[in-house]
């Protein structure tokens, strides 16, 4: 059990590095199928193979570009221990139930990255994750899927008519709204509402925030820990 758990583990660090990669990648004039090796953003030297070693590499660097000595960005890093441990925590219950909340955490992770860089969602990526979640779970018509339809329709509208939601956002959450029941996607939303609105009174310079890292993170802490 424990090599089985090593080995997901490391899976899941190999899947958190491409999704860092890919959404770094399409947010930059890097093209996405690009076959060369990535490089230090500020001295552009092409990165070794065993600094591409997810959490390895890192480690291996102290932190700091082996060639220019700057500080390296963790964000890889973060996601490649977030989607490890993701992956030793979800697999074992039931894979095949657990396979769309699995790629539903990939897609929104990837748009959380691009959100935060550009301000950019990609509704395609969306689509597979959102088609399985449905067949795994048809919508029960109930109280709680009536109040996540008209909360939708009004973020909708803020989206449609002002610039105070973005329609990114919106289909993030109809995502949601796939892959969990409606309760989930209320609960998930009010914990990135409130985590946004306490970062955004701290910042020192308020502007534009990415509200899909907090939509993401709120869903897993609600799935992952309060469901």
């Amino acid at each position: 059990m424990l090599l089985l758990y090593s080995i997901l583990f490391i899976l899941g660090t190999c899947i958190g590095s491409f999704i860092t990669c890919m959404a770094e990648r399409t947010c930059s004039v890097a093209p996405v199928p690009d076959t060369n090796r990535s490089f230090c953003p500020h001295c552009y030297h092409r990165l070794r193979p065993w600094q591409l070693i997810p959490l390895l590499g890192v480690l291996l660097q102290r932190g700091r570009c082996f060639d220019c000595q700057h500080a390296i960005n963790l964000r890889s890093t973060y996601l490649e221990l977030l989607c490890g441990g993701l992956l030793v925590v979800t697999y074992p219950h039931d894979f095949w139930t657990s396979a769309p909340l699995l790629l539903g955490y990939g897609v929104l992770l990837f748009n959380s990255i691009t959100d935060q860089l550009n301000f950019a969602v990609y509704p395609y990526t969306l689509v597979l994750p959102g088609i399985l979640g449905l067949l795994h779970h048809r919508p029960i018509m109930s109280v709680p899927l009536l109040i996540l339809i008209g909360l939708l329709i009004v973020l909708f509208c803020l989206a449609r008519y002002t610039d105070k939601f973005g329609m990114g956002d919106v289909d993030v959450l109809i995502l949601l709204a796939c892959l969990a029941p409606p309760t989930a996607v209320i609960t998930s939303l009010t914990l990135a509402a409130v985590a946004a609105l306490v970062i955004f009174t701290c910042r020192r310079h308020p502007g534009r925030l990415p509200f899909v890292p907090f939509i993401t993170w709120g869903f897993i802490f609600y799935t992952q820990l309060l469901s």
